[in-house]
């Protein structure tokens, strides 16, 4: 017999879109229209961020007689490098109030492109030499030109006529949290 109840579907006007005030629209729909209001709550995961990734949404009404409803969803720019990988919101139907069957889709994921670079490191030294033998040392400091969402190991290699581990300690990596 099966679900005589209107089916519930949910889709995205696009499956991606770039930081920075970009839209996308989410759409709930139903087969066959409802003499009341039906109210599809909508719950969000993935590995952007409500809030600083995009604006926050937590359902959609789909009015009276009517087949759809739609909500926009939209990026928010910031300045932090995210990856060079698209973040991902993953919109999710469920708990719907009122009378409907489940639709063949009720999860869509949308692919947020970041808009900015990824940054660059410049290296700085407190003294341009050292001498030898007489304790001294000097302290080398990466910067990065812009923030990012994780830690950034600058690998250092030495070159000269001195060598790494008997005219100098060893030298780290730098890692930049």
């Amino acid at each position: 017999q099966g679900c005589t109840d209107p089916q519930l579907d949910i889709s995205l006007s696009s499956s991606s879109i770039k930081e920075g005030g970009s839209t996308v629209t989410l759409t709930a729909t139903i087969d066959k229209p409802l003499g009341a209001n039906l109210v599809v709550p909508i719950s969000t995961s993935g590995t952007a961020t409500a809030g600083s990734d995009y604006n926050a949404i937590t359902s959609i009404t789909i009015s009276a007689g009517n087949l759809t409803g739609t909500a926009t969803v939209t990026s928010v720019d910031d300045s932090l490098y995210d990856s060079s990988i698209a973040e991902t919101i993953i919109f999710t139907a469920s708990n719907v109030q009122g009378t409907t069957c489940p639709g063949g889709t009720l999860t869509q994921t949308l692919a947020l492109i970041d808009n900015d670079s990824a940054p660059t490191a410049q290296l700085s030294a407190s003294a341009s030499s050292i001498a030898e033998d007489a304790g001294s040392s000097l302290t080398l400091t990466a910067t990065l030109n812009r923030a990012t969402y994780e830690n950034v190991t600058v690998a250092l290699c030495t070159s000269g006529t001195s060598t790494e581990g008997s005219d100098y300690a060893t030298i780290s990596d730098i890692t930049i949290p």
